[in-house]
């Protein structure tokens, strides 16, 4: 059977494209002192923010609810790093991408958070942080590495 031949950081990509994928069904952020997964948190601006948000188009809440949906795009990116792992067909720009992809959402509600009075991040939103940059950091690493 052939061998087939696998690119530099491929364990590290498919270790942390597995990470990034976990982190999507944690908690995110406490709300209130209630956990909310990543996938629950555009269900939850959709509550009384949906409300403010038709009277004022525009509004930073309408934005918000918008932007809230690239959070899905983590298990979809995350989820073809690892198939193309298991392929044999992964390339360091998709992990740079997905990376950048984790470290954005999480950036975008750490900023969220902050204006929100008791709301807090949660455990899923740094292992997305950590598995993002990890990911994102991964191709630079092996430049000029003499290791395969």
């Amino acid at each position: 059977m052939p061998q087939v031949k696998r690119h530099r950081g491929w364990r590290e990509a498919a270790l942390a494209g597995l990470l990034l994928l976990l982190s999507f069904f944690m908690p995110w952020l406490y709300s209130m002192g209630t956990p909310v997964a990543a996938h629950e948190i555009r269900e939850r601006l959709a509550g009384p923010h949906r409300l403010v948000s038709t009277f004022a188009s525009g509004s930073k809440v309408s934005r918000d609810y918008d932007l809230a949906l690239w959070l899905y795009a983590i298990p979809v990116v995350a989820g073809l790093v690892v198939l193309l792992v298991l392929l044999g067909r992964y390339r360091s720009w998709i992990g740079l991408t997905a990376g950048a992809v984790g470290l954005g959402c999480f950036l975008f509600l750490r900023s969220e958070v902050g204006d929100i009075p008791f709301h807090r991040l949660a455990s899923g939103s740094y292992l997305a942080f950590a598995s993002g940059a990890a990911l994102a950091l991964s191709p630079f690493l092996h430049m000029g590495s003499r290791f395969k």
